[in-house]
């Protein structure tokens, strides 16, 4: 009986439970509400009532500015709030379920009597991508008379009057005016990107309101991303933010990519910004060593995202939106939001994908009237091309074979491939009030230029989330993905493009595919030498392949202690492995295949995790009717681990078959591997006053491994202010103009830094194996166990404006930012002959950003959209180290002082980079980026070359050469203006979109063409004389005595000599480019009712379709073998770029 009891207990208490849960929504519905406020406006009342119950609010922004009187009620209904609120205003509302639809009518004509013959208007309203609008306000302009559409678009409206018009107005979209002329009246609306109310995502994913902010944050939503498809992240993000420079290296598929925010601000290259994916912080380590001579370019790990996941990417583009993040955050961040799914959606399913060619655009421009030889002369064993005019007579070429002495083909396209790419998505969703799910699988498959280049990718996401009741919400993500590459390009000196270069126009492509006989592996059409090779037998020697696993992803917890309080806990993780291998067959001069003894195959593998634990404590507070603070506090507890493993080994038995060569003797072995951690704790309160008045303040304290505990904590603090002009006059009963629609000015401060990377407090030991020993090396530097961050200090200010409801509009941002305590190298005395590690220097930001959005043209059926991006930034450097004159970056860093110039430093000479004619770097008092020659011309006053008395151009000498060099910089790698101009047309379904990129200012020095014109195939080469004259110029210039010259010199010896002379070939790295072009069609909901389909759309894209202006010869304009600092400045080999056409298709179930 007693068991019997406690059952009915149990079930009674049960009974109860369900009762009071049955009960919460239950007054949700019914909305008891209790406000009290003084004289404010619409929108912050709105927020209240939204709040305290499940209603959702519609209205035209402008709606959310009106004044209304106070209202002080207590458990009242939302009838009695909005009628009281309501009174004497010109809106009406309308409720429907749990949504409150608000109208405006105006109060002069309500009562007036219509003029004319009553008649009925329907329609469907759309939006541009064929969805329904459910509940769009259709308003009679003038009157009250109105409607809103219902949940398929649909709305039926009688006027009345003699000319009609329709407002078409929804939160997120364009308002319209249309004459109400016709029985039927289909309309498509369009996004309105610069939305007042607009909420972005700010640092620690925190949602504010975009007009609230005191500091600048630009968003890319995801259909403003990717338009043309591009499976790369970063390349996608190029001419989309303001400020924001992109330097890719032409080295193929998934190149490196370097993102620098307003400006390189490190002069230890250290000017990446941060990427986080959901909160989680993700590394985007760039894998190349490529140099000089050769190497390969393995990419950066942002290529693992798939951009069709991105929901939105939000950057913070200085220290003063990115304090939060403390150390790592430095350069900026670029935060990306993932798509959850959509309330609207409920359950779906949708598939995009999209197919890809590309072709050579443009090579290196070339002279096409002279063949091989010498002063010329044919000569079939010639290695240049100075020979005689290519007549079409028959000669004996290079194998033996008699062929005509021809052009044949352009070798820089015949050689390549088409390549081909295609990319497909697919995801399921589910999303309740209470929950949302999404699924999604990507796979992505790209074919290069080069034969068998390949980059494969697929990706796999997993998000879910649930309110499990009124106070506890759970969220996950797990994203994985596999990248494998084979067969990327070698490049440099060795590689295919460097042989490409130099072979004569009479030497056939076809001639060279069979580059191995009995009696040798490697022939080619000279040589074969250590420098001149055939490029089929480069493509064939090398052969490597990459393939990295990761997964990333967080778990998250929340806990709403109140409405305006709650906790959560986070812990997020990224890890990646890679595994590589390659295999070199050795240049196989002059041996057979059995014959070589010297080829290797080495396999290497790193491995990268890193975990982030957050706890973050975030209230909500309003304090009376005028004040409202947020605050956050919190702490982070990052780990980092990195270690790789290679192996070596030599003298294969099965060449390039590393499985049946693992009997071999290992020719060498390493590891390497550093550990860090970084723990942190931060805050923030953000103070409203008004909704027009609003000041945030942050404050957050890092303590890092990678410092001396001396120096190990510091602190980074930041504080920003917002004003709304509009929005205060408005408050007080000032009438403002009809065409002004919003003003808002904004100032901000912040400190942030950076801390160094592991191991450069005190020295340590490297152990490797090698041809059977074990090697112990000490680095050559002096490590510093004094070292503190690197400092930056800086203020922007900004002016947001709009105009006409929104259709025309800008924001403008000027900053400045101080960068101290850089973490530099300096000579320092024997033994430490690469130099010594210490905190000084100083680095100058400053520049402006402008954004300007418009809509030109609105009309039913048809809107032009017009956005511009401007910015300029200038880094000048104040300060370097005591004593230090100058600086080099010289692949790694190199510094050099006066005295001292041995010094700049041995690595240079070990991947090559010694061999290029220039060198890159800054002086006191001067910008960032310079570019000086190894060697100049010497010059008279007025700038004219001095020839000898062979007619000869002479090269400044003596003792001062080298300080004339760094006197007189021959360029600068930095632009003066970054801009992009976007427009987008609709018409209907029909949206036609375009991005031109653009760059002015900055300079490039073409190696490539340094290297043509040495062996007569630069299309400047083409100016040598003639037979009658033995083949003699006369170089511009003058005598000693100043007489112009006119003493002809032999052309051929007078461009050999000229390729060494970097002036010669420094360009105007300006360019404009029609970066991507967008053709699509949303098929109409009528369509569609009778497939399974809910929405399609068909796209033709291009990316990289022309450049419509540059100066450099045939190249880009873009060039660089990596993405450092150094190479920025070289046109060196580089892929040539490419033109991509293809199809797109997006579709939902």
């Amino acid at each position: 009986m007693e068991s019997n009891h406690s059952i009915q207990k149990s079930n009674l208490l049960r009974a109860l439970l369900v009762l009071i849960f049955m009960a919460i929504p239950l007054q949700w519905a019914t909305a008891q509400l209790t406000l009290s406020t003084t004289r404010t406006n619409l929108g912050t009342v709105i927020k209240q009532i939204q709040s305290q119950s499940k209603y959702q609010f519609f209205y035209n922004d402008k709606l959310s500015a009106t004044q209304v009187e106070a209202v002080n009620v207590k458990d009242a209904s939302l009838e009695q709030v909005l009628n009281s609120l309501l009174s004497g205003t010109s809106i009406s509302y309308k409720v429907e379920d749990n949504i409150v639809y608000l109208s405006e009518k105006n109060a002069q004509q309500t009562n007036q009597q219509q003029v004319g013959q009553e008649h009925t208007i329907t329609g469907q309203v759309i939006d541009t991508k064929g969805e329904m609008l459910i509940g769009v306000s259709i308003l009679q302009k003038g009157t009250s008379n109105g409607t809103i559409t219902d949940m398929d678009g649909n709305y039926t409206l009688k006027v009345s009057g003699e000319q009609p018009v329709l407002v078409f107005s929804y939160i997120g979209y364009k308002t319209l005016e249309i004459p109400g002329n016709k029985p039927t009246l289909n309309v498509t609306m369009s996004d309105d990107t610069q939305v007042i109310d607009e909420v972005v995502v700010t640092a620690l994913g925190i949602k504010r309101e975009k007009k609230m902010l005191g500091y600048a944050v630009q968003e890319i939503k995801s259909d403003q991303l990717n338009k043309t498809g591009d499976p790369s992240v970063t390349s996608a993000l190029q001419g989309k933010v303001a400020g924001l420079q992109m330097n890719t290296a032409g080295t193929g598929l998934g190149g490196s990519t370097k993102i620098t925010i307003r400006g390189n601000s490190s002069l230890s290259d250290n000017n990446q910004p941060l990427w986080i994916i959901d909160g989680v912080p993700f590394s985007d380590n760039n894998s190349s060593d490529a140099s000089y001579y050769g190497g390969v370019d393995r990419g950066g790990a942002s290529v693992d995202i798939n951009p069709d996941d991105i929901e939105t990417i939000s950057v913070l583009k200085g220290p003063n939106a990115a304090a939060l993040y403390g150390s790592r955050a430095g350069n900026g961040v670029i935060l990306i939001t993932t798509k959850k799914g959509s309330k609207k959606e409920g359950f779906g399913v949708r598939y995009s994908g999209n197919f890809t060619w590309s072709t050579v655009a443009e090579t290196l421009k070339m002279q096409e009237r002279y063949g091989q030889g010498t002063d010329g002369v044919y000569n079939k064993a010639a290695s240049s091309s100075w020979g005689s005019e290519l007549d079409g007579h028959m000669v004996e070429a290079w194998n033996g074979e008699q062929r005509a002495y021809s052009k044949y083909g352009n070798k820089l396209k015949d050689y390549f491939n088409t390549g081909f790419a295609h990319n497909h998505n697919v995801s399921i969703s589910n999303v309740t009030d209470k929950s949302h799910f999404r699924a999604s699988f990507g796979s992505s498959n790209n074919k290069g230029l080069f034969p068998n280049e390949k980059l494969d990718k697929i990706n796999i996401d997993l998000n879910a989330g649930a309110e499990m009741n009124q106070y506890l919400s759970m969220e996950g993500k797990v994203s994985l993905s596999r990248t494998k590459a084979e067969d990327r390009p070698y490049f440099g000196s060795y590689g295919v493009i460097a042989q490409l270069i130099g072979i004569p126009h009479n030497v056939s492509l076809d001639d060279l595919k069979n580059y191995s006989t009995e009696n040798s592996a490697h022939v080619n059409w000279a040589g074969p030498n250590p420098g001149l090779e055939n490029p089929y037998y480069v493509q064939d020697q090398r052969h490597n392949s990459d393939e990295r696993w990761r997964a990333f992803g967080y778990y998250n917890a929340k806990i709403n202690f109140t409405d305006w309080l709650h906790f959560s806990a986070k812990y997020a993780f990224d890890y990646y492995r890679t595994r590589v291998q390659s295999t070199d067959l050795s240049n196989g001069i002059g041996k057979t295949i059995e014959n070589i003894t010297d080829d290797r195959m080495s396999r290497s593998e790193e491995n990268f995790f890193e975990s982030n634990a957050e706890f973050i404590l975030a209230g909500d507070n309003r304090i009376g009717e005028n004040f409202r603070i947020g605050y956050t506090v919190g702490a982070n507890f990052m780990y980092q681990k990195f270690e790789t493993l290679s192996a070596e080994t030599k003298d294969m038995v099965n060449k390039n078959q590393w499985i049946f060569n693992a009997a071999n003797i290992l020719n060498s072995a390493a590891e390497a591997g550093h550990e860090r951690a970084t723990n942190s704790v931060f805050a923030s309160a953000q103070l409203a006053w008004k909704e027009y008045l609003s000041m945030d303040l942050t404050a957050r304290n890092d303590w890092s491994s990678t410092l001396p505990s001396s120096n190990r904590s510091f602190f980074y603090p930041s504080a920003n202010l917002s004003f709304i002009i509009t929005d205060f006059l408005r408050s007080l009963d000032k009438t403002l103009p009809s065409w002004l629609t919003f003003a808002k000015v904004r100032l901000s401060a912040a400190q942030v830094g950076k801390d160094t990377e592991p191991y450069n407090l005190y020295n340590t030991l490297s152990y490797a194996f090698s041809n059977g020993v074990l090697n112990i090396t000490k680095s050559d530097i002096k490590k510093n166990d004094q070292l503190k961050p690197e400092i930056s200090s800086s203020y922007e200010a900004g002016l947001d404006m709009k105009f006409l409801n929104n259709r025309l509009g800008f924001d403008f941002t000027y900053y400045n930012s101080r960068t101290k305590n850089q973490i530099m190298k300096v000579p320092a005395p024997a033994p430490w002959s690469g130099g010594k590690m210490i905190n000084s220097g100083l680095i100058v930001n400053q520049g402006f950003e402008f954004m300007l959005y418009s809509t030109p043209v609105q009309t039913k059926d048809f809107t032009f959209d017009l956005n511009i991006n401007l910015s300029r930034n200038v880094s000048k450097v104040k300060e370097l180290a005591d004593g230090v004159d100058y600086l080099f970056f010289n692949g790694d860093l190199h510094l050099s002082i006066r005295r001292q110039r041995q010094m700049c430093i041995r690595d240079s000479f070990f991947n090559g980079d010694a061999n290029f004619p220039i060198n890159v770097g800054t002086r006191v008092g001067h910008r960032l980026g310079e570019i000086y020659a190894k060697n100049l011309y010497k010059r008279d006053e007025n700038g004219n070359m001095i020839v000898n008395k062979q007619g000869r151009p002479t090269k400044v000498s003596g003792e001062d050469a080298f300080q004339y060099t760094l006197d007189h910089p021959i360029g600068n790698i930095e632009p003066d203006l970054l801009m992009s101009v976007s427009p987008s047309f609709t018409y209907k379904g029909f949206t036609l979109s375009a991005l031109f990129d653009m760059k002015f200012g900055g300079d490039i020095v073409s190696v490539s063409e340094a290297m043509a014109t040495s062996t007569g195939l630069a299309a400047r080469t083409a100016n040598r004389g003639n037979a009658e004259n033995g083949w003699k110029i006369v170089a511009p210039g003058v005598t000693a005595d100043g007489t112009v010259n006119s003493t002809a010199m032999n052309a051929q010896r007078y461009y050999t000599s000229m390729s060494g002379m970097a002036e010669e070939f420094v360009y105007d790295a300006s360019f404009i480019k029609l970066k991507e072009l967008s053709l699509g069609y949303s098929f109409p909901k009528s369509i569609l009712k009778k497939t399974p389909l809910t929405s399609l759309n068909v796209a033709f894209v291009a990316r990289n379709l022309a450049y419509l202006m540059k100066h450099t010869p045939g190249t880009s304009p873009e060039g660089g073998y990596d993405t450092s600092m150094f190479s920025q400045a070289i046109d060196y080999m580089s892929v040539p770029y490419t033109r991509t056409f293809g199809l797109s298709i997006n579709l939902g179930f």
